[in-house]
């Protein structure tokens, strides 16, 4: 749920992003991929125009944690198209390096990804179980306190968004051995 009162979830993600607290990745999960999915039901229009309607995306969140501990991440969102195409567009990062805010690193048993936009953050944190075996995925959208409407820009065609309401669903998670990006 898009929160009234994110200063609890950018603390964590300024806490999440310390380099002082950052710890390379374990050896059981370098070498692996790993994909998580949602969906979002949000309540949002385009670019301030007209009324705020309800939206459903899937989201699939693919990640490589190379040999040496460098994550590589991409996130795609899935929308309705015209005459029922689905559309698709992609975010990709490598660390701390991405467009549109999007930041990955492993810390502890933790793979965690976020992505900052006007007046929110999405963050989506992996939990990995003892033996790196299998996932977890938790999916927190929040607000700056005081800010009633998110912005941001749509991955599927660039147009801008204002987001009122956001809820997240239908978490999944999975961790194989190889790289995602080479198949």
């Amino acid at each position: 749920m898009l929160l009234a009162h994110a200063r609890w979830c950018l603390l964590l993600l300024t806490a999440s992003l310390s380099p002082a607290l950052a710890q390379s990745a374990a050896p059981q999960l370098r070498g692996k991929s790993v994909t998580a999915g949602w969906t979002e039901e949000r309540l949002q229009r385009l670019g301030g125009m007209g009324e705020f309607a309800p939206k459903s995306f899937a989201h699939t969140l693919s990640a490589y944690v190379s040999t040496e501990g460098r994550v590589f991440a991409r996130r795609t969102v899935f929308g309705g198209g015209n005459k029922g195409r689905p559309k698709a567009g992609q975010a990709s990062s490598v660390g701390s390096d991405g467009p549109g805010g999007q930041q990955a690193r492993v810390s502890g048993r933790s793979l965690i990804v976020t992505t900052q936009f006007a007046g929110g953050v999405r963050l989506v944190r992996i939990e990995f179980n003892a033996d790196f075996s299998g996932c977890t995925t938790n999916v927190v959208l929040g607000r700056e306190n005081g800010t009633a409407i998110a912005r941001g820009r749509s991955l599927i065609n660039g147009a801008a968004l204002e987001i009122k309401e956001a809820h997240v669903s239908n978490t999944s998670c999975s961790i194989q051995a190889g790289n995602a990006f080479e198949r």
